[in-house]
């Protein structure tokens, strides 16, 4: 035993310094995460566009290098009229996020268009519940049909926060199921156990006329954002960008 804990010391007296972020394992044991160092930061030239539409305003972003060279993007980001990220709407809060490369990805599809789901309760979630769509009913021409329903699970933030829950599900998905329809219902459910039935936790609607919305309105803000980054360095901004920080 004092043979392991001579050699356990012996390894550390060898580690870096403390400035250096890398970590030397103990025998047996498995290498730690790298911590990026605090302090570095670069520079980046972010180049925005953005469009306020009727229901949303919807934006894309690109990255260059601070020598001007290609690094990130694109990102698609859209919120819906009114947000206000220091006051989040409950129970739900829609949002858009893509992230492509125009290279490979010339065209925008929606199925990779990802829809954050953010719910807000008075009252606690369950550790899982269910968001479920439906279309208006009654559905012509064949009257009502109730069983139906396009679902997602949302999950709590954690032990420190159980009023507060996020999902997700493609777009693409969403306005295949919502076709013919500008708005769906949705019902936050509380699943079924051994004790008792489904129970309704919050209900409301979505808006997926604003969705598909800002859809139409990517391909005229990629023509925008190609003018634009024709010369970064000119026409966007250069921001300080810690390297430990991702978009």
């Amino acid at each position: 035993m004092r043979h392991l804990l001579a050699a356990a010391a012996a390894i550390l007296l060898l580690a870096p310094a403390a400035g250096d972020a890398r970590v030397v394992p103990l025998p047996g044991t498995q290498p730690q995460r790298t911590v990026p160092q605090q302090g570095r930061e670069t520079y980046r030239y972010r180049c925005d566009v953005e469009q306020k539409l009727k229901g949303g305003i919807v934006s894309l972003t690109r990255l260059y290098t601070d020598e001007g060279k290609r690094d990130a993007g694109d990102f698609m980001h859209w919120n819906l009229a009114g947000y206000d990220p220091s006051r989040p709407r409950r129970p739900l809060e829609l949002e858009l996020s893509y992230i492509w490369d125009p290279s490979r990805q010339p065209a925008v599809e929606p199925r990779k268009i990802e829809v954050k789901l953010r719910v807000g309760l008075d009252t606690d979630l369950p550790e899982v519940a269910l968001i479920q769509m439906q279309r208006p009913f009654p559905v012509e021409p064949h009257g009502i049909v109730g069983s139906t329903a396009l679902s997602t699970q949302i999950f709590p933030y954690g032990a420190h926060n159980m009023k507060d829950g996020h999902g997700d599900l493609p777009l693409g998905d969403l306005l295949a199921y919502a076709e013919g329809y500008d708005t769906l219902d949705w019902t936050l459910i509380r699943p079924s156990d051994r004790l008792g039935g489904d129970k309704e936790l919050a209900r409301g609607t979505i808006d997926t006329a604003a969705l598909r919305e800002a859809v139409a309105a990517l391909p005229g803000l990629r023509k925008r954002l190609a003018v634009k980054t024709a010369d970064p360095k000119a026409r966007c901004e250069r921001v300080l960008w810690p390297e430990h920080i991702l978009y």
